[in-house]
């Protein structure tokens, strides 16, 4: 994980997955110091993503429970979280990029509103593609 815009993403993940971490924690999952963190933040805070923090002893970072980070809760229609869908199944009939393409679905689903998560699980579990088909 060498790369900043990797790291910053990654923080971005650590952030909605917990509800508060320190500065100490996330250096340390990330491979950083904290100054570092407090960079990484900061561009997210650019963004547009909410980002808290608290100083002190007991403080620490965290994405604010009422706004979350939600890419999908407006400007998203029914067709682009159900293309993505169709494309994660078409990867994974192809084998080798599988278990990324499974990842990067679980995190995009996890951000998704409730009103779009459960048409893409019955897509899903109608959908199968096949890699050797001949047109």
């Amino acid at each position: 994980m060498s790369h900043p815009l990797t790291r910053v993403l990654t923080l971005l993940e650590l952030l909605q997955s917990n509800a508060r971490l320190t500065g100490a924690e996330l250096a340390d999952r990330l491979k950083t110091d904290v100054r570092t963190v407090r960079r990484y933040t900061a561009h997210l805070r650019e963004l547009g993503i909410p980002v808290e923090a608290e100083r002190g002893r007991y403080g620490g970072y965290r994405l604010p429970a009422v706004t979350g980070c939600r890419p999908w809760s407006s400007p998203t229609t029914r067709p682009s979280p159900s293309s993505l869908a169709c494309s994660q199944q078409n990867v994974s009939a192809w084998g080798t990029a599988a278990p990324a393409s499974a990842g990067a679905t679980a995190k995009i689903e996890r951000v998704l509103p409730h009103a779009l998560r459960e048409p893409l699980a019955a897509m899903r579990e109608t959908l199968s593609f096949t890699a050797n088909a001949v047109l």
